[in-house]
């Protein structure tokens, strides 16, 4: 069973779709779409089935919508994995603009809930309010805003050595403080970033639960 399933999406993955309505298709595409399609309103979903299975199997073009009603079919077998990859490819291919792209987008909502018990929805970040960008703690200093001097490695003194000893001398660069303002964020103890919860999508995937 398995290996049918990855035989049907490899099938369904590789099959060429038209996107142009003018397209004159192979008889045999007609003949199987609309077979499919007579058997799913006769509610013999099995049947339509092997009809689809016959479409993606011709080496022509077919329709853009038989990937929307092969996702119907599948969901009404209780398929709905082999459903979301049916409705997800149909907006692939037509986006917003196909006649059925509400009803593929309500399916994909109803076949995500009866397969993973949730629904992924995409929401605006709140932290960057869908920028995808904002003003994140300095990585660097941790928001400190300092660092320890690079030249004399926070001690405040510079050592020079020589065959007459050893000579101390206050450091040059933090004036003796031993500290220096951040490199990064020179201070601010913020930088421009992407942002730490979008990710910089500028939205956020949450799991609501079906009711």
């Amino acid at each position: 069973m398995k290996q049918l399933i990855l035989f049907l999406f490899l099938v369904i993955s590789c099959s060429t779709f038209a996107h142009n309505h003018q397209v004159q298709y192979d008889s045999l595409v007609e003949t199987y779409f609309a077979s499919a399609k007579k058997y799913m309103q006769a509610k013999k979903y099995d049947s339509a089935h092997v009809q689809f299975k016959a479409l993606f199997k011709l080496k022509s073009t077919i329709p853009d919508e038989a990937a929307y009603y092969y996702g119907l079919n599948q969901y009404y077998r209780n398929n709905y994995k082999q459903a979301l990859q049916g409705f997800e490819k149909y907006i692939k291919l037509r986006g917003d603009k196909g006649v059925s792209f509400d009803s593929a987008v309500y399916y994909i909502a109803k076949s995500q809930c009866l397969e993973k018990g949730y629904v992924e929805v995409k929401e605006e970040c709140s932290l960057c309010h869908g920028v995808g960008n904002s003003k994140v703690k300095c990585t660097k200093c941790k928001g400190v805003g300092k660092e320890y001097c690079s030249v004399c490695s926070g001690s405040g003194v510079v050592i020079s050595r020589s065959s007459m000893g050893d000579s101390y001398q206050k450091c040059y660069k933090c004036e003796g403080t031993g500290i220096t303002l951040c490199s990064v964020c020179k201070g601010t103890t913020f930088q421009d970033g992407d942002c730490p919860q979008c990710k910089g999508h500028g939205f956020v995937v949450i799991q609501k639960q079906c009711k």
